[in-house]
Protein backbone atom coordinates (compact mmCIF):
# COMPACT_ATOMS: atom_id res chain seq x y z
CA UNK A 1 0.00 0.00 0.00
CA UNK A 2 1.61 3.62 -1.00
CA UNK A 3 -1.35 5.88 -0.94
CA UNK A 4 -0.03 9.35 -1.18
CA UNK A 5 -1.03 11.10 2.36
CA UNK A 6 0.02 14.59 3.91
CA UNK A 7 3.64 14.41 4.95
CA UNK A 8 2.62 15.08 9.05
CA UNK A 9 0.82 11.32 8.35
CA UNK A 10 2.17 8.67 10.95
CA UNK A 11 1.41 5.64 9.64
CA UNK A 12 0.53 2.49 12.67
CA UNK A 13 -0.95 -0.40 10.22
CA UNK A 14 -0.49 -0.78 6.54
CA UNK A 15 -1.56 -4.25 4.62
CA UNK A 16 -1.65 -4.13 0.55
CA UNK A 17 -5.54 -2.83 0.46
CA UNK A 18 -5.89 -0.76 3.87
CA UNK A 19 -3.87 1.53 6.53
CA UNK A 20 -4.27 3.19 9.96
CA UNK A 21 -2.39 6.88 10.16
CA UNK A 22 -2.20 9.10 13.20
CA UNK A 23 -2.11 12.58 11.88
CA UNK A 24 -1.06 16.08 13.22
CA UNK A 25 -1.95 19.49 12.55
CA UNK A 26 0.40 21.11 15.22
CA UNK A 27 2.78 23.03 12.51
CA UNK A 28 0.15 23.66 9.80
CA UNK A 29 -1.45 27.53 8.66
CA UNK A 30 -4.37 29.25 9.64
CA UNK A 31 -5.11 30.31 6.12
CA UNK A 32 -7.05 28.15 3.55
CA UNK A 33 -5.03 25.49 2.53
CA UNK A 34 -4.06 24.70 -1.29
CA UNK A 35 -6.55 21.90 -2.67
CA UNK A 36 -6.03 18.73 -1.95
CA UNK A 37 -6.77 14.89 -2.86
CA UNK A 38 -6.68 11.22 -1.45
CA UNK A 39 -6.40 8.86 -3.72
CA UNK A 40 -8.04 6.22 -1.69
CA UNK A 41 -11.11 6.29 0.58
CA UNK A 42 -10.43 7.89 3.84
CA UNK A 43 -12.49 8.16 6.82
CA UNK A 44 -10.53 10.17 9.38
CA UNK A 45 -11.39 10.84 13.36
CA UNK A 46 -10.53 14.32 14.86
CA UNK A 47 -9.36 13.12 18.85
CA UNK A 48 -8.76 17.13 19.62
CA UNK A 49 -9.20 20.30 18.04
CA UNK A 50 -11.29 21.54 15.20
CA UNK A 51 -10.90 22.95 11.78
CA UNK A 52 -13.00 24.32 8.84
CA UNK A 53 -13.32 22.08 6.04
CA UNK A 54 -14.26 23.13 2.01
CA UNK A 55 -15.80 20.47 0.20
CA UNK A 56 -18.38 19.76 -2.20
CA UNK A 57 -18.81 23.23 -2.58
CA UNK A 58 -20.08 23.79 1.13
CA UNK A 59 -17.83 24.63 4.59
CA UNK A 60 -18.43 23.02 8.39
CA UNK A 61 -16.73 23.15 11.06
CA UNK A 62 -15.29 19.48 11.78
CA UNK A 63 -14.42 18.36 15.49
CA UNK A 64 -14.24 15.81 17.81
CA UNK A 65 -17.56 14.73 17.39
CA UNK A 66 -17.50 14.53 13.42
CA UNK A 67 -15.88 11.71 11.42
CA UNK A 68 -14.41 12.99 7.90
CA UNK A 69 -14.82 11.39 5.06
CA UNK A 70 -13.01 10.99 1.65
CA UNK A 71 -13.78 9.60 -1.66
CA UNK A 72 -10.67 8.86 -4.18
CA UNK A 73 -10.36 12.16 -6.19
CA UNK A 74 -12.56 14.29 -4.73
CA UNK A 75 -11.16 17.88 -3.90
CA UNK A 76 -10.82 19.36 -0.54
CA UNK A 77 -9.80 22.36 1.18
CA UNK A 78 -9.42 23.25 5.19
CA UNK A 79 -8.67 26.22 7.16
CA UNK A 80 -7.56 26.64 10.74
CA UNK A 81 -9.29 29.63 12.31
CA UNK A 82 -9.44 27.83 15.98
CA UNK A 83 -5.33 27.29 15.61
CA UNK A 84 -3.55 24.18 14.71
CA UNK A 85 -4.50 22.06 17.53
CA UNK A 86 -6.10 19.64 15.87
CA UNK A 87 -4.76 15.72 15.59
CA UNK A 88 -6.22 12.33 14.98
CA UNK A 89 -6.04 9.16 13.15
CA UNK A 90 -7.46 7.79 9.67
CA UNK A 91 -8.30 4.13 7.98
CA UNK A 92 -7.48 4.59 4.66
CA UNK A 93 -8.58 1.66 2.69
CA UNK A 94 -9.05 0.46 -1.27
CA UNK A 95 -12.42 0.55 -2.69
CA UNK A 96 -12.40 -3.49 -3.34
CA UNK A 97 -12.66 -3.88 0.69
CA UNK A 98 -15.70 -1.49 1.14
CA UNK A 99 -17.49 -3.65 -1.84
CA UNK A 100 -21.32 -4.43 -0.38
CA UNK A 101 -20.75 -1.24 1.98
CA UNK A 102 -20.62 1.63 0.01
CA UNK A 103 -23.83 0.77 -1.76
CA UNK A 104 -24.23 1.19 -5.42
CA UNK A 105 -22.54 4.07 -5.56
CA UNK A 106 -19.30 2.73 -4.23
CA UNK A 107 -18.69 6.03 -2.40
CA UNK A 108 -19.16 7.69 0.54
CA UNK A 109 -22.33 9.81 0.58
CA UNK A 110 -21.60 12.72 3.13
CA UNK A 111 -18.50 14.46 3.44
CA UNK A 112 -18.72 14.17 7.18
CA UNK A 113 -21.03 12.64 9.59
CA UNK A 114 -21.50 13.39 13.48
CA UNK A 115 -22.80 11.58 16.85
CA UNK A 116 -21.07 8.18 16.51
CA UNK A 117 -19.97 7.48 19.88
CA UNK A 118 -19.84 3.76 19.36
CA UNK A 119 -17.74 3.74 16.32
CA UNK A 120 -15.14 6.37 17.59
CA UNK A 121 -14.97 4.39 20.61
CA UNK A 122 -13.92 1.68 18.82
CA UNK A 123 -11.77 2.80 16.56
CA UNK A 124 -9.84 4.63 19.42
CA UNK A 125 -9.26 0.96 20.96
CA UNK A 126 -7.82 0.01 17.54
CA UNK A 127 -5.56 2.70 17.34
CA UNK A 128 -4.30 2.56 21.42
CA UNK A 129 -3.85 -1.77 20.72
CA UNK A 130 -1.48 -0.78 17.11
CA UNK A 131 0.07 2.02 19.35
CA UNK A 132 0.89 -0.07 22.50
CA UNK A 133 2.45 -3.18 19.91
CA UNK A 134 0.07 -5.48 20.98
CA UNK A 135 -0.11 -8.86 19.38
CA UNK A 136 -1.73 -8.78 16.14
CA UNK A 137 -3.07 -9.73 13.02
CA UNK A 138 -3.49 -8.48 9.61
CA UNK A 139 -6.76 -10.13 9.14
CA UNK A 140 -8.01 -8.76 12.53
CA UNK A 141 -7.03 -5.60 11.70
CA UNK A 142 -9.00 -5.38 8.63
CA UNK A 143 -11.87 -6.33 10.14
CA UNK A 144 -12.06 -4.46 13.06
CA UNK A 145 -11.54 -1.27 10.66
CA UNK A 146 -14.64 -2.49 8.18
CA UNK A 147 -16.55 -2.82 11.47
CA UNK A 148 -15.71 1.12 12.43
CA UNK A 149 -16.29 2.22 9.19
CA UNK A 150 -20.02 -0.57 9.15
CA UNK A 151 -20.69 1.49 12.63
CA UNK A 152 -20.01 4.67 10.94
CA UNK A 153 -21.85 4.59 7.87
CA UNK A 154 -25.40 2.60 9.34
CA UNK A 155 -25.11 4.82 12.47
CA UNK A 156 -25.83 8.06 10.36
CA UNK A 157 -29.73 8.22 10.51
CA UNK A 158 -30.12 9.78 7.48
CA UNK A 159 -29.17 8.90 3.71
CA UNK A 160 -25.89 6.52 4.14
CA UNK A 161 -24.50 3.65 2.42
CA UNK A 162 -25.64 1.35 5.33
CA UNK A 163 -29.18 1.79 4.36
CA UNK A 164 -29.11 1.37 0.64
CA UNK A 165 -31.01 -1.29 -0.38
CA UNK A 166 -29.37 -4.85 -1.42
CA UNK A 167 -30.32 -8.09 -2.13
CA UNK A 168 -29.44 -10.67 0.55
CA UNK A 169 -28.37 -13.60 0.07
CA UNK A 170 -30.55 -17.02 0.39
CA UNK A 171 -30.28 -18.72 3.90
CA UNK A 172 -28.21 -21.37 1.48
CA UNK A 173 -26.28 -18.90 0.04
CA UNK A 174 -24.82 -17.54 3.21
CA UNK A 175 -24.41 -21.51 4.72
CA UNK A 176 -22.86 -21.97 1.52
CA UNK A 177 -19.95 -19.01 2.10
CA UNK A 178 -19.69 -19.85 5.44
CA UNK A 179 -18.71 -23.59 4.69
CA UNK A 180 -16.73 -22.61 1.92
CA UNK A 181 -14.69 -20.10 3.93
CA UNK A 182 -14.43 -22.71 6.50
CA UNK A 183 -12.98 -25.05 4.20
CA UNK A 184 -10.29 -22.28 2.93
CA UNK A 185 -9.08 -21.76 6.24
CA UNK A 186 -8.91 -25.41 7.02
CA UNK A 187 -6.91 -25.78 3.88
CA UNK A 188 -4.84 -22.35 4.44
CA UNK A 189 -5.01 -21.88 8.47
CA UNK A 190 -1.00 -22.06 8.58
CA UNK A 191 -0.24 -19.00 5.98
CA UNK A 192 -0.73 -15.32 6.30
CA UNK A 193 -3.65 -15.10 5.33
CA UNK A 194 -5.31 -11.89 4.22
CA UNK A 195 -9.47 -10.95 4.56
CA UNK A 196 -9.22 -10.14 0.94
CA UNK A 197 -7.56 -13.36 0.21
CA UNK A 198 -10.66 -15.24 1.49
CA UNK A 199 -13.00 -13.22 0.43
CA UNK A 200 -11.48 -13.41 -3.44
CA UNK A 201 -11.12 -17.36 -3.41
CA UNK A 202 -14.82 -17.16 -3.09
CA UNK A 203 -15.88 -14.40 -5.36
CA UNK A 204 -17.71 -12.07 -2.41
CA UNK A 205 -16.85 -8.36 -0.87
CA UNK A 206 -14.45 -8.78 2.48
CA UNK A 207 -17.37 -6.87 3.86
CA UNK A 208 -19.95 -9.10 3.26
CA UNK A 209 -18.09 -12.28 3.81
CA UNK A 210 -17.45 -10.91 7.58
CA UNK A 211 -20.84 -9.99 8.01
CA UNK A 212 -22.08 -13.60 6.89
CA UNK A 213 -19.68 -15.46 8.88
CA UNK A 214 -20.11 -14.09 11.69
CA UNK A 215 -24.07 -13.80 11.54
CA UNK A 216 -24.04 -17.83 10.98
CA UNK A 217 -20.96 -18.77 13.13
CA UNK A 218 -21.40 -16.35 15.76
CA UNK A 219 -17.92 -15.68 16.08
CA UNK A 220 -15.39 -13.40 13.52
CA UNK A 221 -13.56 -15.10 10.98
CA UNK A 222 -10.38 -14.23 12.27
CA UNK A 223 -11.23 -15.64 16.04
CA UNK A 224 -12.24 -19.33 14.07
CA UNK A 225 -8.64 -19.12 12.22
CA UNK A 226 -6.83 -18.89 15.25
CA UNK A 227 -9.47 -21.54 16.86
CA UNK A 228 -8.07 -23.74 13.88
CA UNK A 229 -4.50 -22.52 14.59
CA UNK A 230 -4.89 -23.34 18.73
CA UNK A 231 -6.86 -26.83 17.94
CA UNK A 232 -3.48 -28.16 15.71
CA UNK A 233 -1.34 -27.08 18.54
CA UNK A 234 -2.89 -28.85 20.95
CA UNK A 235 -1.18 -31.91 20.33
CA UNK A 236 2.39 -30.97 19.58
CA UNK A 237 2.21 -29.31 23.55
CA UNK A 238 0.79 -31.96 24.96
CA UNK A 239 3.71 -33.92 23.90
CA UNK A 240 5.85 -31.34 26.00
CA UNK A 241 8.47 -31.37 23.26
CA UNK A 242 7.74 -28.65 21.22
CA UNK A 243 10.00 -25.17 20.63
CA UNK A 244 6.67 -22.78 20.78
CA UNK A 245 8.33 -20.45 18.78
CA UNK A 246 8.51 -22.26 16.26
CA UNK A 247 5.38 -23.90 16.37
CA UNK A 248 3.87 -20.59 16.84
CA UNK A 249 5.98 -19.70 13.15
CA UNK A 250 4.04 -23.06 11.87
CA UNK A 251 0.86 -22.36 12.75
CA UNK A 252 0.67 -18.85 11.20
CA UNK A 253 1.16 -16.71 13.75
CA UNK A 254 2.86 -13.29 13.43
CA UNK A 255 5.39 -13.74 16.82
CA UNK A 256 5.48 -16.12 19.86
CA UNK A 257 3.48 -13.62 21.93
CA UNK A 258 0.40 -13.57 19.67
CA UNK A 259 0.31 -17.31 19.66
CA UNK A 260 0.59 -17.06 23.12
CA UNK A 261 -2.26 -14.24 23.87
CA UNK A 262 -4.43 -16.18 21.33
CA UNK A 263 -3.41 -19.81 23.43
CA UNK A 264 -4.43 -17.98 26.98
CA UNK A 265 -7.58 -15.77 25.76
CA UNK A 266 -8.78 -19.25 24.60
CA UNK A 267 -7.68 -21.93 27.14
CA UNK A 268 -6.92 -19.36 30.22
CA UNK A 269 -3.73 -20.92 30.34
CA UNK A 270 -0.31 -20.17 28.51
CA UNK A 271 0.90 -22.87 26.30
CA UNK A 272 3.99 -23.18 29.17
CA UNK A 273 1.25 -23.87 31.50
CA UNK A 274 0.20 -26.20 29.24
CA UNK A 275 3.55 -27.99 28.87
CA UNK A 276 4.21 -28.60 32.79
CA UNK A 277 1.10 -30.54 32.80
CA UNK A 278 2.28 -33.47 30.92
CA UNK A 279 4.04 -34.51 33.86
CA UNK A 280 1.52 -34.05 36.29
CA UNK A 281 -0.82 -36.77 37.83
CA UNK A 282 -4.33 -36.93 35.72
CA UNK A 283 -6.00 -35.44 39.25
CA UNK A 284 -3.50 -32.39 38.48
CA UNK A 285 -4.15 -31.86 35.24
CA UNK A 286 -8.02 -32.15 36.00
CA UNK A 287 -7.71 -29.62 38.13
CA UNK A 288 -5.80 -27.31 36.66
CA UNK A 289 -8.13 -27.11 33.53
CA UNK A 290 -11.11 -26.72 35.76
CA UNK A 291 -13.01 -29.84 34.23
Amino acid sequence: MEPTLEANAHWLFKSARLGITLWDCSHGKRELSGERRHPWHVASFVHSGAFVLHARGRSAVIDATSVLLHNPGEPFRSEHPFGCHDHGSSIVIQRELLLGLLGPQERFPKVHVHGLFRAQLLQRLLVRSLRDGAPRETMAVEEAALKVLREVLAGDAQDTAGSAVRREPSPRARRSYTEDAKALLQQRFRERLQLDDIARSLYVSPYHLCRLFREETGVPLHSYLNRLRLREALEPIAEGKTDLSELAASLGFSSHSHFTAAFRKELGMSPREVKRLTTARIQEMVSALKM
